[in-house]
């Protein structure tokens, strides 16, 4: 049971009658513990969803205080949308819409405001913010996704700068990298993290690195390069543990040595803008 807040969550492998009798003894469990500490549930509030490839799941209810569980396809939960095909094209239309309506809001209400930083900090502030939370979780890999995230950035560049010139060119202005170098950024940054204890997360069981026994494989390899996995489908492919592994890789030996977390970032900003 994973607890934030006042939000709880509980889920079990299913591969039969069996695991789906232990669920509902799990979540009858659950149900006791939140009587004795007078902490009771809102059934209405409480969803079941099904993360499932299988053409043919065992599909059964679930109750909890005599009541079933509602199922859905599709869950916001901290702020993100999760989808039962882990699928993020629900979330990205959420974000880009809310921050299509904020920038929208920002156009009509500052009008006639012609101060460039000031319009600057109100895009960063409002909506790219909006187009950032957790990207390190649903960084899109669908070019239709990425170009719908950019699209935003395009059109509040057009607005600050109030400029026909070329979206490189705005954004050199503004000192401004795409929203795609940004989630590379966020990408690496969150390993580096995580590699030199800057978040409490044990690393050994999602990467491994090359190391000295490696002997052929090592050729043209250092210590600190990722091993890649083999993925069978999109959705471990592009997940983050995988798909860092070339991002990480293609970092410069002394870059992901860096001393601390401000040089490592440094570092790549300045690789990403000289990539421009």
């Amino acid at each position: 049971m994973s607890l934030y807040a006042d939000d709880c969550k509980t889920s079990r492998v299913i591969n039969g009658p069996v695991d789906h009798s232990l669920f509902q003894s799990d979540i009858d469990n659950i149900y006791r513990w939140s009587l004795q500490n007078r902490m009771e549930f809102n059934v209405k509030k409480c969803k079941l969803m099904r993360i499932c490839k299988k053409r043919s799941p065992l599909l059964s209810d679930l109750h909890l205080n005599n009541s079933n569980l509602q199922s859905t396809s599709d869950f916001c939960d901290l702020g993100l949308v999760t989808n039962c095909n882990l699928s993020w094209n629900n979330h990205i239309d959420k974000i880009t819409s809310k921050a299509n309506r904020i920038l929208g809001l920002i156009k009509r209400t500052c009008r006639g405001l012609k101060d460039v930083s000031t319009l600057r900090t109100l895009y960063l502030a409002l909506v790219r913010s909006q187009l950032e939370f957790c990207s390190v979780v649903w960084s899109p890999y669908q070019a239709s996704n990425i170009t719908k995230l950019e699209r935003i950035q395009r059109r509040a560049t057009k607005l600050i700068l109030k400029t026909t010139d070329e979206y490189q060119q705005r954004r050199e202005k503004l000192n401004l990298l795409s929203l795609e170098q940004r989630r590379f950024l966020f990408d690496v940054l969150f390993l580096y993290k995580a590699l030199n204890g800057h978040i409490d997360i044990d690393l050994s069981n999602y990467v491994q690195f090359f190391k000295e026994s490696d002997h052929y494989t090592l050729r043209r390899k250092d210590d600190c390069t990722l091993k890649k996995n083999y993925a069978r489908t999109n959705i471990f492919k592009y997940s983050y543990f995988n798909r860092i592994v070339d991002m990480w890789n293609s970092l410069p030996h002394s870059v992901r040595r860096a001393h601390s977390v401000e040089i490592f970032k440094k570092s790549v900003r300045d690789i990403l803008i000289r990539s421009l």
